[in-house]
């Protein structure tokens, strides 16, 4: 039951951030943002106890289960880099008193972000154990389709990727894994909580697929009017609302594992 107390008031502080929320971010839109995180966080390790407490647990179960509330640990720090480093490029403002602080902030949010998707894969691996060959299977996978996704993004769409080119690649071939991996899963094994982290890991994707085009497009995009400007409201919401979907399925899902 807490579980769901903390998924509920979390739905309640994601609208409040979005309501806060703009192009420009803000101490109190960050502050927001962090709440909400804490609530993804809280309905983990709620689910967590719940879990141990009602159900047998064997060493690999419980080594997943850590796996998960890790990668929710690290998605949390990354989110609050991000926003930091548009509130400071906003106010034009320095971080670390650097030329690249902006860079830094973004290499290290995406990196905490990666870091946590390893984590949820190695979550994957030791829960009910599947051959690596699959992991292979799904590194590859993702590869194709990163590949693909970056020819539309950078030839059709004229995205510029700049110096996070190669980091957006080894992201986005994250991601990927994640999700072919757990399409894998619950091809061997159809349980609600591979099915929750199956949705999860998609979400996760069309989050951040909508987040590159925020951070990446041709400076012409910028100056559209509307819904369309890399930028706008609609663009923030639907980033912000798949992201927190994706990390509250993913704790929820603990729950069942």
């Amino acid at each position: 039951m807490i579980p769901y107390i903390f998924l509920g008031l979390g739905a309640v502080s994601l609208g409040m951030f979005l309501f806060k929320r703009d192009k420009k971010s803000s101490i109190v839109a960050i502050a927001l943002k962090a709440l909400t995180s804490l609530f993804f966080l809280l309905t983990a390790l709620f689910s967590l106890y719940e879990n141990i407490g009602n159900n047998p647990i064997d060493n690999s179960k419980l080594l997943a289960l850590i796996f998960m509330i890790l990668g929710l640990i690290f998605g949390m720090v990354g989110d609050i880099l991000l926003d930091f480093k548009i509130y400071f490029k906003t106010l034009n403002m320095r971080f670390l008193c650097l030329e690249n602080d902006y860079d830094i902030l973004m290499i290290t949010g995406m990196s905490s972000f990666g870091i946590g998707h390893i984590f949820y894969i190695l979550a994957l691996m030791v829960y009910t154990p599947i051959e690596w060959i699959y992991l292979i299977f799904s590194t590859l996978g993702a590869t194709l389709f990163m590949s693909f996704i970056f020819i539309i993004s950078i030839k059709v769409m004229k995205m510029d990727f700049r110096k996070f080119f190669i980091p957006s690649i080894l992201y986005g071939i994250l991601l990927a894994s994640f999700v072919f991996l757990s399409i894998f899963k619950i091809s061997f094994s159809y349980t609600k909580a591979n099915l929750l982290i199956l949705i999860g890991s998609i979400l996760f994707i069309v989050s951040d697929l909508i987040l590159s085009i925020t951070y990446f497009s041709k400076k012409e995009d910028y100056e559209k009017k509307g819904f369309m400007n890399p930028e706008s409201r609609f663009m923030i919401i639907m980033n912000h609302i798949t992201y927190y979907a994706a990390q509250f399925l993913i704790a929820i899902a603990i729950l069942f594992l």
